[in-house]
């Protein structure tokens, strides 16, 4: 087992305080930390979504650990019935990634690997209406009120700097966000002491931001191999590790089409969900998790 202190010197992961997160943090470090999974279903290949679908259900039935889906409203047009069952499963909680994947803030990524690359965010006019759009269509599909949304691409600070945004946000029932899911760098890892926090100092202190912590699944595939399982779970667990001494909240992101290359049974995710479930972390969807401090 690799300790939290080794992981952080070989992984780099840096425990400096954030005073923007720490004077508005949420949640309280809570025995053996809290272990949030999250799917960006963004796929336009019913190909590669549906054989995930099938598959994500299996091991999360297997395991118990619930999950939240982030979807592009596109992915949902594309796959209607398929998505039913899991908006009455009790494991299961949808929310929302746009309809189609426009970003809600530019991003100028320094990746170590394939150099600086830039990515434009939307307008306001078009983030209202593909937030909009998706929640639309969740309700009319499914019955289901979105209250949750994952930036695409994620950003450094999340959204503390856009007050605009979270205004449209608000308006449109947003009232949970994972957007901080990279670093100064606009790349990875994200810090695990960029804990949960309300976005109050912006003028909304019923939204609460969930970051995204360690390495979206993506680069970090990328970064190890694809092939290279235990490549990527040793750059996980740690997180997971320090997360359950501390009492800590582990938010991970993985996607459909990411989650299933080279991986058709999934094996990576179920080892990630049976690793929380041995650390003894509570688990729960994003919802819940947001339900839960917003009653407090």
């Amino acid at each position: 087992m690799t300790t939290a202190t080794s992981a952080s010197a070989v992984l780099g992961i840096p425990t400096t305080n954030h005073g923007v997160v720490d004077a508005h943090r949420a949640a309280q470090p809570a025995a053996n930390g809290t272990f949030l999974i999250g799917y960006d279903v963004e796929s336009g290949n019913v190909d590669v979504t549906r054989p995930f679908l099938r598959r994500v259900l299996e091991i999360h039935e297997a395991t118990g650990v619930p999950a939240t889906f982030f979807l592009c409203g596109r992915t949902v047009a594309l796959n209607r019935d398929e998505l039913r069952p899991f908006a009455r499963h009790p494991l299961f909680d949808l929310q929302q990634h746009t309809y189609n994947h426009v970003l809600l803030k530019s991003v100028c990524i320094e990746d170590p690997d394939e150099g600086v690359r830039f990515f434009k965010g939307g307008t306001l006019d078009q983030i209202r209406d593909e937030v909009r759009r998706t929640s639309d269509l969740l309700r009319d599909e499914y019955g289901v009120e979105c209250r949750g949304l994952t930036g695409p691409y994620c950003y450094y600070r999340g959204l503390v700097d856009r007050h605009d945004i979270l205004q449209i946000l608000w308006e449109e029932g947003i009232r949970f966000t994972r957007t901080w899911g990279r670093n100064e760098r606009d790349w990875q890892p994200v810090e695990l002491d960029v804990q949960p926090f309300w976005y109050a100092p912006q003028g909304f202190p019923a939204v609460l931001e969930v970051p995204i912590h360690g390495w979206q699944d993506i680069s970090l595939r990328k970064t190890v191999g694809w092939t290279n399982f235990q490549g990527f779970l040793d750059g996980t667990f740690p997180y997971m590790e320090r997360a359950a001494h501390e009492g800590l909240t582990f938010s991970f992101c993985t996607h459909d089409h990411s989650s299933t290359r080279e991986d058709p049974g999934m094996q990576i995710t179920e080892s990630i969900l049976r690793r929380a479930t041995a650390l003894g972390m509570d688990t729960t969807t994003y919802a819940a998790y947001h339900a839960a401090l917003e009653v407090r």
